[in-house]
């Protein structure tokens, strides 16, 4: 019996000391919750505004960690970073931030973000150091997974190229940053990417940037993941749709449920579940984080997310 445990602790152990690197943006988030978004020329009333820690990159680092994976980040930050407090939040969670710009001129990047009572969402964003993405050469990759999250599209291909030639996996979610990709910048970074994360609205912009069919940009991405909010999400993989049901809870902010989503989703995949699996762990995430305000504020354990599913009367391996 002790060689099976001393295996299995063996197995455990490989699997734990896996790691996620996310490329793209840290921010400091402002989130407001509105009855209708203004007319031109019109206002309406918000609460009191709130800090949040975000940015879609560092949402899926601090997702990945928290289920109890190795993550990091390749970012840029301002001069206000290390006084916000993200700084030694980041650190405590043991995130390896050794791949962080700081700009000595530019402000951190900030949302803010709107949410009507349908859950549609404006987003106004302030770049500030993220500009010097230009600036920076990819660092090497020496992780199981590259994730290439909302971010400067030049730097994310430059970034997708490196990660292929250390044969690392390359998970890439243009998010809300879409409008900034070429045709041709998006047909260049599909050519390196294993994995393809989108939500519904997302994905009929791509479809209509590259001016191509479904049946056609599926046949380009290995693994394609569309996200559909309390619909669910369907994963299209050789040939094949997998659909996954949302898991049901009570909504309170559906901002950054897509990065909790890819944070289960990635980790869920190196600890060796499969595609469906893997698509039921990344719905249980995301349904830990909407029951709250903030991308980060309610990000769950890896017991949490397996007592959720057992809740709902769903078993994985």
């Amino acid at each position: 019996m002790g060689e099976y445990i001393d295996a299995d602790e063996a197995i455990v152990e490989k699997i734990n000391n896996k790691k996620i690197i996310s490329v793209g943006h840290i921010a400091l988030d402002y989130i407001f919750n509105v009855e209708k978004f203004p007319e031109p020329n019109t206002s309406v009333q918000i609460p009191s505004a709130k800090k949040y820690y975000g940015g879609a990159a560092c949402n899926v680092s601090v997702g990945v960690a928290k289920l109890g994976l190795k993550s990091g980040i390749v970012s840029c930050v301002g001069y206000d970073f290390i006084n916000s407090g993200y700084h030694s939040y980041l650190k405590h969670l043991n995130i390896d931030i050794s791949g962080v710009y700081h700009s000595d001129e530019e402000e951190t990047p900030k949302a803010w973000i709107f949410t009507d009572p349908n859950n549609n969402q404006i987003t106004f964003f302030l770049w500030g150091a993220a500009k010097h993405y230009k600036e920076l050469n990819p660092p090497t990759f020496d992780v199981d997974i590259v994730h290439l999250a909302t971010g400067d599209p030049k730097f994310n291909m430059k970034c997708a190229e490196k990660a292929k030639d250390s044969r690392t996996l390359v998970s890439f979610d243009p998010g809300q940053d879409l409008p900034l990709y070429s045709k041709e910048d998006m047909e260049s970074m599909i050519k390196y990417v294993d994995f393809m994360f989108m939500n519904n609205h997302e994905y009929e912009r791509v479809l209509k940037l590259l001016d191509v069919k479904q049946d056609k940009f599926i046949e380009k991405i290995n693994t394609l993941i569309i996200t559909y909010g309390k619909d669910g999400s369907i994963i299209y993989h050789d040939g094949n749709s997998i659909k996954v049901p949302a898991i049901p809870t009570n909504v309170i902010d559906p901002t950054g449920a897509g990065d909790s989503y890819r944070a289960g989703f990635l980790t869920a995949y190196l600890k060796g579940y499969d595609l469906k699996d893997c698509g039921i762990i990344a719905s249980c995430v995301a349904s830990f984080v909407v029951e709250k305000r903030g991308c980060q504020t309610n990000l769950p354990s890896w017991d949490s997310v397996i007592g959720r599913l057992k809740e709902n009367g769903i078993l994985i391996q």
